[in-house]
C-alpha cells in the first residue's frame, strides 16, 4: 500500500508554505460567518420577517439529545455594597435621588439632591464628589472633551443639569497614571472645583445626556427637543464660548429669547438618546415610544432630523409582520439601541419592548454604497423565549431595562418590589449558523436595579466596514465582557460566559473530561470548534489554572477523532453525518470540512488503492488536527494577511522623512506571542506521545460499505494506520509554522525594542520597499520572508557593532528567542565580527593579531555555508589577508571532505556526476575569493599616479585614508599569500591558482611555481583545444627551466605538428627550431641513441618545414583574389607537411618552378630532363616577368634572381646543369638582344670556376648548334668567347696562381682554333671585326 512518506518529495520550504496554506483555509472558513440581516432572514429592507417562533430559534439542549440541563450564559462575578459614607447620605435626600454608571473610567455615581458622588464600583474605594452647585442635580454624564480647548490633563468633562443651569466640570487623574501615560481608570479621580463652563437652562428639564468621541453633548429634554452644549474656547462673532441649541426647533434658537423658544411638538418628553458613532446616526426615543433619527454628518459635525416614526406606526407594522402575536408584546419600548457597522452592515437599531421583544429597524435600503440616513423602517421582530409552541420556557415580563450590544441581550425584569431577574438571551454558543439561534439563561438580582452598563476601555472604537466576528473567533484574545447592575444595595458584577468559559466551568463542575457533559459541550460545537476551544485552556500558563489545563488536555484528546481516509467517486458514496467533524449544532449535518493533505493541491490519491472507476483517496483530518489549525489561525488572523510594517512620517533637517515603523502594537505583539508559545509548548509536549488509535475509536471510524464491506479488521486497521500517518506528518509541518511564527514574532519583539525604524532605515532601498509591501504571513512562511529576517538580524548587529557594544547580550538573546532565525553559527559569525571591529581600530599590533587569529579560529568553526565574500571583506578591511587564504582553504575541504571535487576534475568533468559537480563548484567559491584577494593586491602594488582633483569645498586638503594601502604593504601582502597559496596541498586549489595565473596573463609568475601539482596541471591544460598551446608553451618553458631538455624539446616537437590555424608557419618553424636548440643540450647531457635519432629527426623536420615555408612565400606572391591561393596559404599555416605533399598539392599545382626544385634536390631523386624543365620554367618566368623593362633591367632582374639559387645549388651538379643553363641562357640573351656578358658574369658570381666555364663555352661553339645559324647570328658564341678571354685578362687574379700559365696555353689554343675557324667564314664585316678582336686577345694573353 502507497504511504504518504512516499509521496513526491517536497522542501522544507514547501512544507513550511503548506501548512501556512491550511491557515489560510482556516481563515477563509472563519470569515464565511453570516451578516445579521441574513441570519434574520431579510433579503431586502421592504421585505421584514419573523423570528422567535421556531424551536430553533432557541433550542432546548435537553430535547435536542444533549446532555447539559443548561449552558450559563452569564455568571454573578461579586456583590459590592455601597461605601458606607453613601448610605448615610440617603437620610439627608430632600429633594431627588439618581444613580448611574461610568463605565469608561469604572465609576458609578450618585446624587442626592445638589451633590454628586462618584467611587470605583469595582470595590468601592476613590470616593469623589463635588457640591459646589445650589440646585438639584437632574442628570448627569461623563464625556469626553473637545481637541484642543482644555489643558491635557482635564481627561474628561462631567456635565451636570439642574433645573437652573447646565455645568461643565473637568476630570482629571492623578497618581502613577498621571498625565495619561497609562490607564486613567486606576488612578485618583480628581474633579475641579470650578466649572469650565455653566450656562442657564431656560427652564428646560433635562432628562439625559449622551456625549460622542468627538466631543460633542447632546441632551435629552422634558419638552421632547433635543438639545447640544457647544462649546469653544473663545466667543466669535454670532456665538458665546458655551451654548445650548435646541434642533428640534432650529439651529439658530439659542438666538431668540427663552419665552418665545418652544416646540410646537405634544408634550412627549426624550427619555433615551443613542449614538451611533460609526456612522454618525444620533436616535432619540420619547416616553411614548416615538422613535427619531438625527443625521450627524459624514464628518459627525453638523445636525438635521431625518425621521420621527410614532409608537403606533411601530406597533402597527409589528403586527403585521406577527400576525399570531398579541400587539401588547410591542409595546411600550424600554429601551433603544444602535447598531455600529461593527455588529450589522444592513440593521442599524433595535428597540426592546417591555415584554423583551426586539425590533429591528434600518434607516437605508440593504446593499450597495449607502449613503446618509433617509428612513427608520421596521424589518425584523425578534420574539424572545416563551413564545414557540412546545417551550417550557417562560416568557419576559415586566421588563424595565434593557442592554443590547455584539449579538447579547440584557433584560432586567421586575419580579417584586425588591428584586430582579436578569435575562441574558445570547448567540455566542451558536456561531456560523445560517438562522440566528440564541441560548438564555436567567439569574435572580437583589434590590431593584437603577441602571446597567457594560464595562468598556474607554478608547475610542475603530471604525470598521464588516461586522465582528464572533466571540469564539475572538475569545482567546479577548477578555470576557462584563456587566455591572446598581441598585441601592451596591454593584452587582457578571461576566458573560465565553464558549471557553463555559467549557471551563463545565470541567470544573463535573471534575474532569469524562461527563456526558463536556461530551455534549463537543457535540454541541464542531470538533474542531470545540478542539480549538480547548486548546486556549490546554495551553494557558496561570499556575492557578493547570488543573483546567490538564482536564482540557485530556478532552482535546478523548474526543478530538480520528483521521479518515475517505474514498470518493462515482462508485460510491459518503455519509457525512458520520463524520467527526461534521458535528454541528443539534447533531444536524453542518457543511463537510475536508481538508487535503499539506502541500498538495488535491485530496491525496493512492492508485494501488484504487478499487474501481473514478474512485479517489483523500484524508480527513481530525478534529484534533483541525482544531490546532485553527486555533493557530485565531491568533494570528488579526495580523496574519496585514503588512507589518507603515510609513512614519517625521520632520527633519532634510524635510519630511518617511519611516517604516511596526504596525503591530507592543500590546498585541506580546499577546499574540503569549498565545503562541502557549500553543508552541502544546503542541511540542504532546508530540512526544504517539499512541495511535485507540480500539475503542477503531471500531467508530466509518468506511464506506460500498468499499469496507468486503475488507476484515486487519484491513481497516491499516487504512487507519494510513490515516494517522498522514496526519501526523502533516501536524509536523503545522508545527514547524508554529516554531517559524513563534521566532518571527520574538524577533519582531526585539526588533522594536531596539527602535525598529532606525534598524529598518539602514536596509536597501530596494529591501526597504520590499519590507513596505511584506504581510506577517510572507515574513513568516516565504523564503524572501525568512531572508528578510536575516537581514534585519544582520541590521541589528550591525548597529550595535557601530556602537561598538559588545554583542553577547543581544546574541545570546537572539539565539533565545529565535533559532532557526539566528543559529548557533550566525552567533559565532557575529562575535568574530566583533572581534575584526575591534581589530580594526586596535593599536596594538600583538592584541590586534590575536584578535584576528581568534575572529578566523571562529569562523572555521561555522558548519553552515558562510556568506564567504562578505568574510572575506570585512577580514580584508583589515588587511587580514593570510586569513582569507586560511579560512577558504579550510572551508573548501569543509565543503567537499570526500574531495569529489578532485575525482570529477581528474574524470573530465562528466555531466552526469550531479554531485561532483556541485562540490566542484563549491569549492570553486571558496578560491575565488583568494584569487580575488590576489587580483586586487597585484593591483594595488602597480604604482599608479594620482589625477589632480578638484577640492569639493575651500579649506585645508583632505586627510589621507588610513586604511589605504601603499605599493610597498600591498606587494609585501601579495607575497605573504603567494608563500602560503603555494604551501598548500589542496591540489584542487593549485588548480585554480593556475587558472587566475593563465588568466591574468602572469605565466612568469606561474613559471616561478615549483610544485608538484604544476606538471599534472599543465599536461591535462594541454588536453583542451582552446588552451593547448598555452598550456604546452608553458609546459615546455617548465621543463627548460627543470633543465628537463629532452621533454622540453619533445613538447616544443609536438607544438609544432599541432593542427590547427591558431599558429602560423613561422611559429612552427620557431617551435622547431627550439626544439633543436633542446635536443642537443639533451644530446650533450645524454648521449643515448634515441635522442640523436631525435635530433636526426628535428632536423630533418626543419628542413622540409623551411620548405614549406617556401612555398608560402611563393604563394604569397600570387594574385590574392584567387580564391585557390588563399586556401592553401591556410593550408601551409596549420600544419607541417611532407615534400610528396609539397610537391603535389602545392609546388605543381601551382607551378612553382624554384620550389619544385628544391624540394627534389631536399628529397635526393634526380630526374635530368626535371631538373632541366625545371630550371628552364625558372627562367623563363623572370623573363616573362620583366618583359616591359629596358634590357639593363632585365639583366640586372636575372641576376639577382638566379645568382642565389645557383649559389644554392652550385654544390650539386645533377641539380646545377651548368651546361644547360648557359646555352639556354645564351639563346635567350640572343634572342632579347642582351649584352654578350652577363651570362658569363653571372656564372662566375654564382661560383663556376672559370676555367670549366670556358670548357662550356668551348664545347657549345665546337657543337655547331644550328640554333644560331637560325636566328642568323652565328658569331655570337665567339663575341661571348672573346669577352669572356677579355674578361679573365683584365682579372687576371680570378685565375690561381698556379694554374695561370696552364689556362693562358688552353686559352692560346682555344684562340687559335677560333680564328682558324673565322678564316673558313664569310669574309663580312662583323667577322673581321671578331678576327682583330680576337687578333688583340691573342697578343694579350701572350703577355698574360
Amino acid at each position: 500500500m502507497s504511504s504518504f512518506m512516499g509521496s513526491p518529495q517536497f522542501s522544507h520550504q514547501d512544507w513550511l508554505e503548506g501548512a501556512a496554506r491550511q491557515v489560510d483555509r482556516q481563515l477563509q472558513d472563519e470569515r464565511s460567518y453570516q451578516e445579521l440581516s441574513d441570519q434574520l432572514k431579510v433579503p431586502v429592507h421592504n421585505q421584514p420577517s419573523l423570528s422567535g417562533l421556531n424551536e430553533l430559534d432557541y433550542p432546548s439542549l435537553p430535547e435536542a439529545g444533549i446532555s447539559i440541563d443548561s449552558l450559563c450564559e452569564i455568571s454573578n462575578v461579586k456583590r459590592v455594597p455601597l461605601p458606607p459614607e453613601l448610605v448615610e447620605q440617603f437620610e439627608r435626600m430632600q429633594c431627588n435621588c439618581m444613580m448611574g454608571l461610568f463605565p469608561t473610567i469604572e465609576r458609578a455615581w450618585l446624587t442626592i439632591d445638589s451633590d454628586i458622588f462618584v467611587w470605583r464600583y469595582e470595590d468601592g474605594t476613590d470616593l469623589a464628589y463635588f457640591d459646589g452647585l445650589n440646585e438639584t442635580i437632574l442628570s448627569a454624564a461623563l464625556v469626553k472633551p473637545k481637541q484642543g480647548i482644555f489643558q491635557p490633563h482635564i481627561q474628561y468633562l462631567l456635565c451636570l443639569a439642574t433645573p437652573v443651569d447646565i455645568v461643565l466640570l473637568g476630570v482629571s487623574f492623578s497618581g502613577p497614571y498621571d498625565n495619561m501615560t497609562a490607564d486613567s481608570r486606576s488612578g485618583e479621580m480628581h474633579l475641579l472645583p470650578e466649572p469650565l463652563f455653566s450656562i442657564p437652562t431656560d427652564n428646560t428639564y433635562i432628562v439625559s445626556i449622551t456625549g460622542a468621541p468627538n466631543g460633542r453633548i447632546f441632551m435629552a429634554g422634558k419638552d421632547g427637543c433635543l438639545y447640544e452644549l457647544a462649546y469653544q474656547a473663545d466667543d466669535g462673532w454670532f456665538s458665546r464660548k458655551c451654548r445650548k441649541i435646541n434642533h428640534s426647533t432650529s439651529a439658530l434658537s439659542f438666538l431668540v429669547p427663552s419665552f418665545l423658544n418652544f416646540s410646537f411638538s405634544e408634550d412627549d418628553p426624550l427619555l433615551q438618546l443613542s449614538l451611533d458613532d460609526s456612522r454618525n446616526i444620533l436616535y432619540a426615543c420619547t416616553e411614548k415610544g416615538t422613535i427619531q433619527v438625527f443625521d450627524l454628518g459624514q464628518d459627525g459635525r453638523s445636525m438635521s432630523r431625518v425621521a420621527s416614526i410614532p409608537l403606533n406606526t411601530t406597533v402597527h407594522s409589528a403586527a403585521l409582520i406577527a400576525r399570531t402575536v398579541e400587539r401588547s408584546n410591542f409595546k411600550p419600548i424600554v429601551h433603544i439601541s444602535a447598531l455600529t457597522k461593527s455588529e450589522s452592515t444592513n440593521i442599524h437599531l433595535v428597540a426592546v419592548t417591555k415584554t423583551g421583544v426586539r425590533l429591528y429597524f434600518t434607516t437605508n435600503p440593504f446593499g450597495g454604497n449607502k449613503g446618509r440616513p433617509g428612513m427608520l423602517s421596521l424589518v425584523h421582530v425578534r420574539l424572545p423565549p416563551g413564545f414557540s409552541a412546545s417551550t417550557t420556557v417562560h416568557k419576559p415580563q415586566n421588563v424595565h431595562m434593557a442592554y443590547h450590544k455584539k449579538g447579547t441581550l440584557l433584560l432586567v425584569a421586575s419580579q417584586s418590589e425588591d428584586s430582579d431577574i436578569l435575562w441574558t438571551v445570547s448567540n455566542d454558543s451558536f456561531p456560523f449558523q445560517g438562522q440566528l439561534m440564541e441560548a438564555h439563561s436567567t439569574i435572580a438580582v437583589d434590590g431593584r436595579t437603577w441602571a446597567m452598563c457594560e464595562v468598556t476601555s474607554g478608547e475610542p472604537n475603530v471604525v470598521v466596514d464588516k461586522p465582528d466576528p464572533p466571540a469564539v473567533v475572538t475569545q482567546h484574545s479577548e477578555t470576557p465582557r462584563k456587566f455591572i447592575l446598581l441598585s441601592a444595595q451596591g454593584s452587582n458584577i457578571f461576566m458573560k460566559m465565553r464558549p471557553v468559559d463555559q467549557l471551563r466551568q463545565l470541567l470544573i463542575d463535573c471534575q474532569g473530561p469524562d461527563a456526558d457533559e463536556v461530551k455534549a459541550f463537543f457535540r454541541l460545537h464542531k470538533i474542531e470548534q470545540a478542539c480549538s476551544t480547548c486548546l486556549i485552556l490546554a495551553c494557558s500558563r496561570i499556575a492557578a489554572d493547570q488543573q483546567v489545563a490538564t482536564w482540557a488536555t485530556m478532552a482535546f484528546f478523548m474526543y478530538g477523532g480520528e483521521p479518515q481516509l475517505n474514498f470518493t467517486g462515482s462508485a460510491m458514496g459518503t455519509d457525512g453525518r458520520m463524520m467527526p467533524s461534521n458535528l454541528g449544532a443539534m447533531g444536524t449535518c453542518l457543511h463537510q470540512t475536508s481538508t487535503p493533505a499539506p502541500g498538495m493541491g488535491h485530496p491525496y490519491f493512492h492508485p494501488s488503492m484504487t478499487p474501481g472507476p473514478n474512485i479517489t483517496q483523500e484524508i480527513i483530518f481530525s478534529g484534533k488536527h483541525n482544531g490546532i489549525c485553527l486555533y493557530l489561525a485565531r491568533i494570528l488572523g488579526s495580523i496574519w494577511e496585514i503588512n507589518v510594517t507603515m510609513d512614519y512620517p517625521r520632520q527633519s533637517s532634510q524635510g519630511i522623512t518617511n519611516y517604516l515603523t511596526s504596525r503591530i502594537n507592543g500590546d498585541d505583539l506580546n499577546r499574540i506571542l503569549e498565545n503562541v508559545r502557549g500553543l508552541s509548548d502544546f503542541v511540542e509536549f504532546n508530540s512526544r506521545f504517539d499512541t495511535g488509535p485507540s480500539e475503542g475509536m477503531m471500531s467508530q471510524v466509518p468506511f464506506s460499505p460500498h468499499m469496507m464491506g468486503h475488507m476484515d479488521e486487519q484491513g481497516r486497521k491499516k487504512l487507519q494506520a494510513e490515516a494517522q500517518k498522514m496526519e501526523k506528518v502533516s501536524l509536523q509541518h503545522i508545527q514547524e509554522l508554529i516554531r517559524r511564527v513563534e521566532e518571527v514574532l520574538g524577533l519582531w519583539r526585539i526588533l522594536v525594542d531596539h527602535q525598529l525604524h532606525i534598524i529598518v532605515s539602514t536596509l536597501s532601498k530596494d529591501q526597504q520597499n520590499q519590507l513596505r509591501g511584506m504581510s506577517f504571513k510572507q515574513l513568516s512562511t516565504h523564503a524572501a520572508g525568512k531572508e528578510m529576517c536575516a537581514s534585519l538580524i544582520t541590521c541589528l548587529i550591525t548597529r550595535y557593532l557601530d556602537d561598538n557594544a559588545t554583542i553577547d547580550a543581544i546574541s545570546s538573546r537572539l539565539r533565545e528567542v529565535c533559532p532557526s532565525l539566528y543559529s548557533s553559527d550566525d552567533a559565532t559569525c557575529s562575535k568574530a565580527n566583533e572581534l575584526l571591529q575591534a581589530a580594526k581600530i586596535n593599536k596594538n599590533q600583538n592584541e590586534k593579531m590575536t584578535q584576528l587569529n581568534e575572529a578566523l579560529k571562529l569562523y572555521k568553526e561555522v558548519s553552515q555555508p558562510l556568506q564567504l565574500h562578505v568574510v572575506c571583506n570585512q577580514l580584508a578591511v583589515v588587511h587580514f589577508y593570510t586569513g582569507i587564504v586560511d579560512l577558504c582553504l579550510a572551508l573548501s575541504k569543509k565543503r567537499d571532505p570526500q574531495n569529489l571535487a578532485l575525482h570529477y576534475y581528474k574524470s573530465g568533468e562528466p555531466h552526469d556526476d550531479i554531485q561532483g559537480m556541485t562540490s566542484y563548484m563549491s569549492r570553486m567559491e571558496c578560491y575565488n575569493c583568494i584569487t580575488d584577494t590576489l587580483a586586487y593586491l597585484l593591483s594595488a602594488s602597480v604604482s599608479h599616479p594620482h589625477a589632480p582633483s578638484v577640492p569639493k569645498s575651500p579649506g585645508p586638503p583632505p586627510q589621507p585614508d588610513p586604511n589605504r594601502m601603499t605599493t610597498y604593504d600591498a606587494e609585501k601582502h601579495k607575497e605573504e599569500v603567494f608563500r602560503m597559496s603555494l604551501k598548500s596541498d589542496d591540489e584542487m586549489f593549485h588548480v585554480a591558482l593556475y587558472d587566475w595565473f593563465f588568466h591574468a596573463n602572469l605565466t612568469e609568475k606561474l613559471l616561478e611555481v615549483q610544485t608538484p601539482f604544476i606538471e599534472p596541471y599543465l599536461k591535462r591544460k594541454a588536453t583542451c583545444p582552446s588552451e593547448a598551446i598555452g598550456a604546452l608553451d608553458m609546459l615546455w618553458k617548465h621543463y627548460e627551466k627543470c633543465r628537463n631538455f629532452s621533454a622540453a624539446a619533445r613538447i616544443l616537437s609536438r607544438l609544432s605538428e599541432r593542427l590547427g590555424t591558431d599558429m602560423n608557419l613561422q611559429q612552427r618553424i620557431e617551435y622547431l627550431s627550439r626544439a633543436i636548440m633542446c635536443a642537443k643540450s639533451s644530446s650533450t647531457r645524454t648521449s643515448s641513441a634515441v635522442e640523436g635519432e631525435f635530433l636526426h629527426e628535428l632536423e630533418e623536420k626543419m628542413e622540409v618545414a623551411r620548405l614549406q615555408l617556401q612555398v608560402q612565400r611563393s604563394l604569397s606572391k600570387l594574385p590574392s583574389n584567387i580564391l585557390d591561393v588563399q586556401y592553401a596559404l591556410t593550408s601551409l599555416d596549420s600544419e607541417l607537411m611532407d615534400l610528396t605533399r609539397l610537391y603535389e598539392e602545392f609546388a605543381d599545382r601551382f607551378d612553382l618552378s624554384e620550389c619544385k626544385l628544391a624540394i627534389v634536390h631536399c628529397a635526393g631523386l634526380y630526374d635530368g630532363a626535371l631538373i632541366e624543365n625545371l630550371w628552364q620554367s625558372i627562367i623563363d618566368k623572370e623573363i616573362e616577368a620583366t618583359t616591359n623593362m629596358n634590357p639593363n633591367s632585365r639583366i640586372t632582374n636575372l641576376q639577382n634572381k638566379l645568382l642565389p639559387i645557383g649559389r644554392l645549388y652550385i654544390k650539386s651538379d645533377r641539380y646545377f646543369p651548368i651546361a644547360f643553363i648557359v646555352k639556354y641562357l645564351e639563346q635567350r640573351s640572343c634572342d632579347l638582344s642582351l649584352n654578350t656578358k652577363w651570362t658569363f658574369l653571372l656564372m662566375l658570381d654564382i661560383g663556376v670556376p672559370p676555367a670549366k666555364l670556358l670548357e662550356i663555352y668551348d664545347r657549345l661553339f665546337k657543337s655547331r648548334d644550328p640554333y644560331w645559324q637560325q636566328v642568323q647570328k652565328p658569331l655570337r658564341l665567339l663575341e661571348v668567347l672573346h669577352d669572356l678571354l677579355s674578361h679573365i685578362c683584365e682579372n687576371r687574379t680570378i685565375i690561381p696562381a698556379f694554374e695561370r700559365r696552364s689556362f693562358t696555353t688552353l686559352c692560346l689554343d682555344s684562340v687559335s682554333n677560333y680564328l682558324v675557324e673565322l678564316q673558313t667564314m664569310m669574309n663580312t664585316p662583323q667577322q673581321s671585326s671578331v678576327v682583330s678582336h680576337f687578333k688583340r686577345l691573342q697578343a694579350q694573353l701572350e703577355r698574360f
